[in-house]
């Protein structure tokens, strides 16, 4: 994105104008709520177009079609949820942690997934995440988009897991990148189970779980 000496700012290749980009925001923040209330497939413009007050011709002045639309809202969801993380790291129910694990990697893992100790229930990133791995073994097209927004969380616990390792928190021996795979598949794993019906678990029971795989981790 980027700014010229007129009032119009150059987004994707394509001149807006300032106050485009609220609707642009409503837009992606309605088809997030309506994807992850009803699923992609169920989802219909007409639906995302009422939810954030604009006309499904809106829609198509940004996305070309609803594929495009849903990639674009994948990645508002997780960005917005990224940003989550990071304030989940800086509060206090974050910093009271820091007694619990002996380990600061621990808590950089937890704040990476979509979901953090305030929520009470799924949410919205967590069932777009699902959307999407769904829609990539489904749509023959989606794993093409979808592939470099997953990579790119991926890469992120792999940072996390070769700094641990590096300072030596980790056994270097084992290979970051198949752990680090793992850690992303554990809360994704859990988030399925729970969305398609098993009652949740106390999030005070991982912790001996997470305390006892911090202990195995370490280098001998």
């Amino acid at each position: 994105m980027s700014h010229d000496s007129g009032n119009v700012i150059n987004v994707d290749g394509r001149d807006r104008r300032p106050w485009a980009l609220i609707s642009r925001t409503k837009l992606l923040d309605a088809a997030v709520a309506e994807i992850a209330e009803r699923g992609y497939d169920r989802a219909r413009l007409v639906d995302i177009a009422a939810r954030a007050d604009l006309t499904v011709g809106a829609i198509y002045n940004w996305y070309k079609n609803k594929s495009e639309l849903f990639n674009a809202a994948l990645e508002h969801a997780i960005t917005e949820q990224q940003e989550s993380n990071l304030n989940f790291l800086n509060s206090e129910l974050s910093k009271s942690l820091n007694g619990v694990f002996s380990s600061h990697w621990m808590l950089l893992i937890a704040a990476l997934g979509p979901r953090q100790g305030q929520n009470t229930g799924p949410t919205d990133a967590q069932k777009m995440l699902l959307e999407a791995l769904t829609a990539s073994w489904r749509d023959e097209e989606s794993p093409q988009s979808i592939e470099p927004h997953l990579s790119a969380l991926l890469s992120q616990y792999e940072n996390v897991v070769q700094t641990a390792m590096d300072e030596g928190a980790i056994d270097s021996t084992l290979d970051a990148k198949l752990l680090a795979r793992m850690l992303f598949a554990f809360p994704i794993g859990l988030s399925l189970l729970t969305l398609a019906g098993l009652p949740e678990i106390n999030s005070a029971n991982f912790i001996p779980i997470i305390q006892l795989l911090d202990k195995t981790l370490r280098p001998e």
